[in-house]
């Protein structure tokens, strides 16, 4: 696989951290370069 440059940012809200007790509520994802 080639190196694109690209960044990928992952940002999760959740209800807490345990995933067999709490949900995730939102994601949001951002792509960039690496600039």
């Amino acid at each position: 696989m080639a190196d694109s440059g690209r960044l990928v940012w992952i940002d999760m809200e959740m209800t807490g951290l345990d995933p067999d007790r709490h949900v995730t509520l939102e994601i949001a994802t951002l792509i960039t370069d690496a600039d």
